[in-house]
């Protein structure tokens, strides 16, 4: 499940370089006394690790050959004081103290620098956009988040790692089935304990239910952003019944809670079958929706061509989830490293090659269907059994990265607990964090009117990013 390999600090740039050819990076984080690059395979989660102290020095970045470690090296730096040398970007990654960092742009004849945020129209998170062009076609695209950063991971320090569980499924709505659920196997992994499988079946409900209601949501935000308001506001209604099943099912309209350490919350699946029932129902109005947003022949063309990531991009720039499907990508953890119900039960893995914001959109369709399939075996083999209770876990000192599927890609949370069973550092990193670099590169060689398409397209969180 997880496992490390130890190396100099001296060496661990060009360690990390070679593991990067061989596996699929996760991302990088400081502890304390440790600096923590992830990877993943076939066998599991492999943390590359070296002990640190703060002023000393370590090797150099491996961002400028492996972008995707820009921001997790820079938040390394900006939050730990890591002194990695030849960082590409020498910008601070987040907002301090009201200084907002300087956008990226471009230099040159006939440039125009075009800014969007960080206060939106509509109701969403901040976030600043700046837009170099030539003419109407996009040069480069600079994105400045942290706004609303929290620093959620420091707040937890100190804390009971049970008792944490309500924070961290509210650290974003819009993935927190999946992120409970990485959190959860982290501390039943450090406790030495299994889920019973009626446990894990249920589990698969939650994801999956989140999956469906995400995956909704998006499509229904590209046709908006396409201009298709019917579209929208169609999907929208769909989104809708989803929430209300997830609190009949689960207890909240965004699963908050669902998933805990040791189990699932108190009576959780009250009705198993009549809710099989209602997802049978569902499914077909989710079908007859999308058969009539990918028959509109004008909505489609749109999403042709537009936002491309070509296969070598998406995965220098470590995108994950449908992003990384639909540009050729096969990763989906729930295949590739299985877990809970999905060992006896993985879904099919759907990929694209156009790398478009249609294939993304293809993908999740694809992915809406597959994600009933699974609730239904699961719902299957539950039966009208009462679900157990969650298990009592009693922690010790480790530490241990596990790894989820959510909506958007892979969702890691990494654990390192006291002798007491307390957290002394946790760290996040959502699909979103992943991701959002990607949505920069696919804006490249667009107008930039296409920017509200492209990014829907992906529809990323804020908040997990902003933790």
């Amino acid at each position: 499940m997880y496992r490390e390999t130890a190396v100099d600090s001296t060496d661990l740039g060009s360690f990390v370089a070679r593991t990067c050819v061989t596996h699929e990076p996760l991302g990088a984080y400081a502890s304390t006394d440790r600096l923590n690059y992830l990877f993943v395979d076939a066998d599991g989660v492999l943390g590359v690790t070296a002990q640190w102290a703060r002023g000393e020095s370590v090797s150099a970045s491996v961002a400028s050959e492996f972008p995707l470690f820009d921001w997790h090296e820079r938040e390394m730096r900006d939050l730990h004081g890591v002194a990695l040398s030849g960082l590409p970007n020498a910008r601070a990654l987040f907002i301090t103290d009201g200084i907002v960092p300087p956008a990226l742009t471009a230099e040159g004849k006939g440039v125009t620098i075009i800014v969007v945020g960080p206060v939106h129209a509509g109701i969403i998170e901040p976030g600043r956009f700046t837009f170099s062009s030539g003419g109407e076609t996009v040069i480069y695209l600079d994105a400045q988040l942290s706004y609303s950063r929290r620093g959620v991971e420091r707040f937890l320090e100190g804390r009971d790692a049970v008792a944490a569980a309500p924070q961290i499924a509210r650290v974003c709505a819009a993935c927190s089935a999946s992120r409970s659920w990485a959190y959860a196997r982290a501390l039943e992994h450090l406790a030495d304990v299994a889920c019973d499988e009626q446990i894990e079946w249920a589990r698969v409900v939650c994801a999956e239910l989140e999956r469906i209601y995400n995956h909704v949501f998006d499509l229904a935000s590209a046709a908006s952003g396409a201009g298709y308001g019917y579209g929208q506001t169609r999907g929208l209604a769909l989104k809708e019944r989803v929430h209300r099943l997830c609190a009949a099912a689960a207890g909240h309209r965004f699963l908050f809670d669902a998933i805990v350490p040791g189990g699932v919350r108190a009576g959780a699946l009250p009705a198993p079958q009549a809710l099989r029932r209602q997802l049978a129902e569902l499914r077909g109005e989710v079908a007859a929706y999308l058969e009539a947003l990918f028959g509109n022949r004008s909505l489609i063309r749109r999403f042709e061509g537009t936002g491309y990531v070509s296969p070598a991009t998406a995965r220098a720039f470590g995108a994950v989830g449908p992003a990384r499907r639909a540009s050729g990508g096969t990763l989906d953890m729930r295949s590739y490293l299985p877990y809970g119900a999905y060992r006896p039960a993985p879904p099919a893995v759907f990929t694209e090659s156009a790398g478009d914001v249609a294939a993304r959109c293809r993908i999740k369709r694809l992915e809406l269907t597959e994600s009933f399939v699974l609730i239904d075996r699961a719902l299957a083999e539950l039966g009208d059994q009462a679900l157990p209770a969650a298990q009592k876990l009693r922690l010790g000192s480790g530490f241990v990265t596990t790894v989820t599927e959510g909506p958007r890609g892979a969702e890691s949370v990494s654990v390192e607990c006291d002798e007491r069973g307390r957290l002394s550092r946790i760290h996040f990193i959502s699909a979103s964090y992943r991701n959002w670099p990607a949505v920069l590169r696919a804006m490249e060689a667009n107008i930039v009117p296409d920017f509200p398409l492209v990014n829907k397209s992906f529809n990323l969180c804020y908040a997990c990013a902003d933790r």
